[in-house]
């Protein structure tokens, strides 16, 4: 499956071009062809463990200063994985000359390895046939063996693992070609400079924008605080209102015991206190009503109460809302719900205490 990703850049061919380029070339891509006038770029890149290989093209196109790469990549981890690289190299030039040392480090650690492998090989090699080569009889070569050295001038310039590798000062990138030989390509300073200035990226989908932009182009994600302003306000101002209309749903409920339980009892002619008229007048009927349409949605209310006016001054807390209007009703929503709960609970006393 081919994964097709296009971005637009805030530079010119140019800086896309060869930003692809060494970003191929940090994740071990072997190139195939690259065509500056035509904007072409197709590279391979090892896939599970380098025993499958797939294609990478890459297609850049400009329109007057700016760019647009679209790029077919075998899937989308080596797509996204690209597009981070690209956009990091176009707004931080200095970070393709800190990844080409690295890749000269590499080189260099392979190297060690390779030379203490074959170190191993032939101890290995010298303590298992020692004794028998000390036992048969010598060997002339009656032909000797000339050395002879091509001066080939279409070989690459590059590394060899066959010499010592030293790092140079100012590394180049390094490159494979299609006869798996590494090429070193300089990185032009004039090219890869810092447009973190002037250029953002966003870290959802990786694409560049002009810093400053309110929104990224590509995928639509806030970029700045003052973009997500209107949004958080509304939510802010929104749960601040829940919160006061929760907390005085929950008072209202709070009258129901009061006029099933107390309003009769005080109707009551009687010489009896307000304690016992009320025992007289309580009935499981009279109970039940009172929990069910009283008290339970009292206690749920003032808990939504407590919730939205968390939520409320969560988002007023945060340093995109500028706008502290919707504080005092949270505030005053929240007291309210826990007058709710505390009124609940009283009732509910009440109710155990006539019991008795």
């Amino acid at each position: 499956m081919t994964v097709t990703e296009i971005r637009a850049f805030p530079v010119n061919s140019t800086v896309v071009m060869r930003s692809t380029l060494f970003a191929l070339a940090n994740m071990g891509a072997t190139l195939q062809t690259y065509n500056e006038e035509s904007g072409v770029i197709v590279a391979t890149v090892a896939k599970w463990m380098g025993l499958q290989k797939d294609e990478v093209v890459a297609r850049v196109r400009t329109y007057e200063g700016t760019s647009q790469l679209e790029l077919d990549a075998p899937d989308f981890d080596k797509a996204r994985e690209l597009l981070q690289l690209v956009a990091t190299y176009v707004r931080d030039g200095g970070r393709v000359q800190a990844n080409a040392t690295i890749q000269w480090v590499d080189l260099q650690r392979a190297q060690a390895n390779k030379a203490k492998r074959q170190e191993l090989t032939g101890k290995a090699r010298q303590f298992l046939v020692g004794g028998a080569l000390s036992t048969l009889p010598a060997v002339v070569d009656e032909q000797p063996s000339t050395l002879t050295t091509v001066d080939d001038p279409a070989q690459p310039l590059g590394p060899s693992m066959d010499a010592p590798i030293a790092i140079p000062d100012n590394p180049g990138v390094l490159v494979k070609n299609r006869q798996n030989m590494l090429l070193e390509l300089k990185v032009d300073p004039q090219v890869f400079t810092d447009r973190s200035g002037y250029v953002a990226m966003c870290n959802v989908c990786y694409a560049p924008a002009l810093r400053g932009s309110a929104f990224c182009p590509n995928c639509g994600r806030p970029l700045t605080l003052e973009a997500v302003q209107p949004e958080m306000r509304d939510k802010a101002g929104k749960s601040a209102n829940s919160s006061l209309t929760y907390g005085l749903i929950g008072l209202a409920f709070n009258v129901v015991p009061l006029l099933i339980l107390v309003l009769p009892a005080l109707l009551t002619q009687s010489d009896a206190t307000l304690l016992d008229r009320i025992r007289e007048t309580l009935t499981p009927l009279t109970i039940a009503l009172t929990v069910v349409l009283g008290l339970l949605p009292a206690m749920l209310a003032g808990f939504a109460a407590l919730r939205q006016g968390q939520r409320a001054s969560w988002y007023l807390n945060l340093p995109a809302v500028l706008e502290q209007s919707g504080r005092g009703k949270a505030g005053f929503g929240g007291a309210l719900g826990w007058l709710s709960i505390y009124l609940g609970i009283g009732w509910i006393l009440l109710i155990l205490i006539t019991l008795l």
